[in-house]
């Protein structure tokens, strides 16, 4: 071993220099590798920071879209509203329109009707057609309407009213025979004959004639007028043979008592 003492004794040096150098480099890479780390550190937190500041800008974003969106829904409500309060008002315009056109046709036909009875109106009584005023036509109408329900008095009035508003009425001779039912009906029969009578003098062509002049004989045998009665009756047969009161006439001449 005494030999390998000098090789040692040179070696040892070199052996000391490695040793500074190995730990020199070792601690350079400790030193490198803590500064990558710190890098790799400060990257990520950037990262997180950017990653963050990203979010926290979405989410402001988010927000804003939510505003937004509740703004629009809001705009779109209050359009609703509007169209439906804007529908809700055409609506009562179309009703205000429709009545309106109601009424005014209502008042054009009342005023129609009203000129309508203004103007004369062609009527047909007892196979007799002529001109009438609306009054007239209203007049001789109520009258009968109260005969037919036996009220003869009222009857009576309407047909002389008549007779003295239009003495030249069409409903002349239809409203003597009417007047003479109604005294008639009133037993009053001479006022009744006087009715008749004039139908039968004034218009002997008239269909209701030949009934005026059986009337006559009929209130001639309710005033025990036989002798009259009888006179009246085979005058009847005579002018209007043919007629349903001519028969009339003949059946009561066969049950009538002779004389007075």
């Amino acid at each position: 071993m005494p030999e390998f003492q000098p090789f040692l004794g040179r070696l040892r040096p070199w052996v000391f220099v490695m040793t500074a150098a190995l730990g020199s480099v070792s601690a350079h890479a400790a030193l490198f590798g803590d500064d990558e780390a710190r890098r790799a550190i400060l990257e990520l937190r950037q990262q997180r920071t950017q990653d963050m500041e990203a979010q926290a800008a979405l989410s402001a974003q988010v927000d804003q879209l939510k505003r937004s969106l509740l703004e629009m829904n809001a705009q779109v409500e209050q359009l609703r509203a509007d169209l439906a309060r804007q529908r809700g008002q055409e609506e009562l315009l179309l009703r205000d329109v429709a009545e309106l056109q109601r009424r005014l046709k209502d008042a054009q036909t009342a005023q129609e009707e009203r000129l309508r009875q203004l103007e004369p109106q062609t009527v047909t009584v007892d196979g007799k057609t002529f001109k009438a005023q609306a009054d007239e036509k209203r007049l001789f109408e109520e009258a009968l309407a109260h005969l037919r329900a036996a009220d003869f008095a009222t009857g009576a009035a309407g047909l002389n009213k008549l007779l003295q508003s239009y003495p030249e009425t069409g409903y002349r001779e239809s409203a003597w025979y009417w007047l003479g039912n109604a005294h008639y009906g009133l037993r009053a029969y001479k006022p009744a004959i006087q009715s008749f009578k004039r139908l039968s003098d004034q218009a002997p062509d008239h269909a209701r004639a030949p009934e005026a002049l059986l009337s006559i004989g009929n209130c001639h045998l309710e005033l025990k007028d036989n002798t009259s009665a009888r006179k009246v009756l085979e005058q009847l047969i005579k002018q209007y043979p043919q007629t349903e009161a001519a028969q009339a006439a003949r059946d009561r001449l066969l049950t009538m008592p002779k004389g007075k």
